[in-house]
């Protein structure tokens, strides 16, 4: 049986804004305690107990929300004052900077490179960390990366951003064992956790993922981008129906009109034996949204493929699968490389066999919504 996802894409990849996906880590970390209880030292470089610095980061994430770049990057500056160490505090203040550019980015510069020269910057990692995050290439990056953790080996961020690294050089299998590390020295850097799932999703490695992408939404319950990743791993790779629909129902709920999601229901009560719920829910997606090219080729194979259990049914069924197939091919572009299989070769086949079981079938009207309808007639 096929069932046919929203788009197919490379599980794992998240789309968000740039500074909606910035924040939500950090969001999650300034809302919740550390965890401390393993003695590690690395707690230091997620730890908030100065309250003023506490405040002046909570302050900082509001900002920069609303669009306050100016005055989240402000209270950045006054937090990493009380709490120099503060990675979290770093980075958002280079990112924040960066984006405003100007007078803000010099200033961001010229703050780091005074920093990484102060005598006691030799007794910490973050310095040379934030001056590494900074370089021009990713392999100046990986380069200064891999000097500063010979001088502090446990240090996880710097594993978490020498894992970037090579992720972004196409290099899976030391993303993967990197961001390893980075969480063998922090089990609760939650970042390294969910791009090894993503990366180990790339790789096609998906009961890894899974365990990855559980571990992080159990850290990080409010990162939806996350969860409609893992909803598709689910679905599409591991067939898990009754976890994609513990993830699925809240979204849905928050947003009952959302195509995507009411795609991937469908997709769950098709690969839940329940066929008829899930042409209603493509027929609906099509009667709000009648460009919908998959929900229309996922009809024609649900009448194609699924719903005829025996040879009289396909004559009576087969043609409500020409209808459909009609629609799709009237949907003038094919959104990736399955879409344009199916429309060159996989769906001009099933037309073909449709014509030889049940004779010429044409269409005065190919997007005919009623005649898609389900009837025990």
């Amino acid at each position: 049986m096929t069932v046919v996802g929203d788009r197919p894409r490379r599980v794992g990849r998240r789309h968000r804004g740039w500074l909606g996906g910035l924040l939500l880590g950090l969001v999650a970390c300034a809302t919740a305690p550390t965890p401390v209880g393993d003695g590690s030292t690395m707690s230091r470089f997620e730890r908030l107990a100065d309250p003023q610095g506490a405040m002046a980061y909570s302050q900082a994430l509001a900002a920069a929300e609303r669009g306050d770049l100016l005055g989240a990057i402000a209270s950045l500056r006054t937090a990493l004052e009380r709490v120099p160490d503060h990675v979290r505090s770093h980075r958002l203040y280079q990112d924040l900077a960066r984006r405003q550019g100007g007078d803000s980015a010099t200033a961001m510069l010229a703050y780091y490179k005074a920093l990484a020269a102060r005598p006691e910057a030799a007794n910490s990692p973050v310095p040379a960390y934030c001056l590494a995050r900074l370089a021009d290439t990713s392999y100046v990056q990986g380069n200064s990366l891999g000097e500063l953790l010979k001088r502090f080996p446990d240090f996880a961020w710097g594993h978490l951003s020498l894992a970037r690294v090579s992720r972004r050089q196409g290099r899976l299998l030391q993303a993967v064992d990197g961001f390893a590390r980075a969480l063998s020295h922090d089990a609760n850097l939650r970042e390294a956790r969910l791009e090894r799932g993503e990366v180990l999703a790339e790789l096609g490695r998906y009961e890894e993922a899974a365990l990855d992408y559980d571990a992080y939404l159990a850290l990080t319950p409010g990162d939806d981008a996350a969860a409609r990743a893992y909803i598709d791993l689910l679905l599409y790779h591991l067939r898990r129906v009754d976890r994609a629909m513990q993830l699925l129902q809240p979204l849905l709920a928050a947003a009952p009109s959302d195509l995507e999601l009411r795609m991937h229901r469908a997709a769950a009560r098709w690969l839940g034996r329940q066929p008829l719920e899930a042409l209603v829910d493509y027929l609906g997606i099509l009667a709000e949204a009648p460009d919908h090219a998959r929900a229309a080729l996922n009809v024609g194979l649900l009448y194609y493929e699924v719903l005829p259990t025996d040879e009289l049914q396909k004559q009576r069924l087969w043609p409500k699968a020409a209808q459909a197939f009609a629609w799709f091919l009237s949907c003038e572009v094919a959104q990736d490389g399955h879409e344009q299989f199916e429309r060159t070769l996989g769906v001009p086949f099933r037309m073909a066999e449709i014509r030889k079981r049940c004779g010429p079938v044409e269409f005065a009207q190919p997007r005919d919504l009623a005649a898609l309808r389900w009837s025990n007639n």
